[in-house]
């Protein structure tokens, strides 16, 4: 430590990662949760759960995260970590409202009975596999086999139904109630809120939705994987985003991949949009205000765009993957999805 900082060797940031990484799980947190107690930015934190740590740490920054995590000082950061015990739960959660007692950190026997078939019926509406579901958890896949059957051999805690919850795109306490569907599901498909300032932003993260099949939802902490990662570019250059402004052949060159493996990489994405109902925030509040022609509404359109999206590849965009117009002035910008170069 000098000056008030910890120092963070590169070697030890991967396993420091994953610490942070289960014991917030553990505890039932989520990312802006454990963000606001430890008084770090979100994004702050989402870089350091995924090995991103700078050199050094103010000291009192590690000592206020290792709090909210409920560890001893020096634990986060220690090479050698002892075991810690599971951590409690608060009475306001789902545990508390079963009853008293202990009963406030563990699910009662006979109810967790009940919640195991409830939780296999879920997970396959969303068509996720026992692995995904299990990796999500933080626990093995024969793991996560018995606890859809009903059996636990260790008590479930509040916290570990909870990371059970998240892993089924549930909201709290949904599995103690279990809904007769799927509530993120309609007519089949996944409902998926973007929540973005602009439509640009909006496109690359439905683009990173597509090309995981939705998985990135179950574990948004995750960094997406190479091949995740080229298929999300591919899809968002079709619309004109992205650092790279070259040709799709010249594109698939970089990328490995021939040109045809291109095209059909971005035509079964747009194919596999039809899985999922789309809910694109900055689309629908915006729409409204870009009925002008007026100077101020062109500056409406260009903060709603984005720096680099054209209107045309909005209309693209929202025709093939929405299936949807955009509400706008001059409609002779409107283009039909095969207008767009291949």
């Amino acid at each position: 430590m000098t000056g008030g900082r910890e120092w963070i060797p590169r070697s030890d940031a991967r396993r420091i990662a994953q610490r942070l990484r289960e014991r917030r799980r553990a505890l039932g947190l989520t990312q802006a949760e454990l963000a606001t107690m430890a008084a770090v930015a979100q994004s702050t934190l989402v870089h350091w759960e995924r090995g991103r740590w700078p050199d050094t740490v103010a000291t009192a920054t590690v000592k206020t995260l290792e709090a909210a995590l409920q560890v001893p000082q020096g634990w986060l950061l220690s090479r050698d970590m002892e075991p810690l015990p599971d951590p409690g739960f608060n009475a306001g959660g789902a545990a508390a409202r079963e009853g008293g007692g202990d009963l406030q950190t563990r699910i009662p026997q006979a109810r967790c009975r009940e919640i195991g078939p409830h939780a296999r019926r879920l997970r396959e509406e969303l068509g996720l596999s026992v692995a995904e579901v299990a990796r999500a958890c933080a626990v093995s896949n024969p793991t996560l086999l018995q606890w859809e059957q009903g059996t636990f051999p260790k008590a479930l805690t509040a916290a570990r139904l909870r990371a059970w919850e998240r892993a089924l795109l549930l909201a709290p306490d949904q599995l103690l109630a279990p809904p007769a569907a799927h509530p993120g599901l309609r007519d089949g498909r996944w409902r998926v809120v973007v929540e973005a300032e602009t439509l640009e932003t909006a496109i690359r993260r439905v683009a990173e939705c597509l090309a995981t099949r939705g998985r990135n939802l179950v574990r948004p902490e995750q960094p997406l994987d190479a091949k995740a990662v080229r298929n999300a570019d591919l899809l968002a250059h079709r619309y004109g985003i992205g650092t790279r402004r070259w040709p799709l052949i010249d594109i698939a060159v970089a990328c490995g991949i021939t040109l045809s493996h291109a095209h059909q990489t971005i035509a079964g994405m747009i194919v596999r949009a039809a899985q999922f109902e789309f809910d694109i925030v900055v689309l629908d509040a915006s729409a409204a205000g870009l009925r002008s022609t007026t100077a101020v509404a062109d500056r409406r359109m260009r903060d709603f765009l984005g720096p680099s999206l054209s209107m045309e590849r909005a209309e693209a965009f929202t025709g093939e993957i929405l299936s949807r117009r955009i509400a706008s002035a001059d409609t002779s910008m409107a283009m039909t999805c095969t207008s767009i170069p291949k």
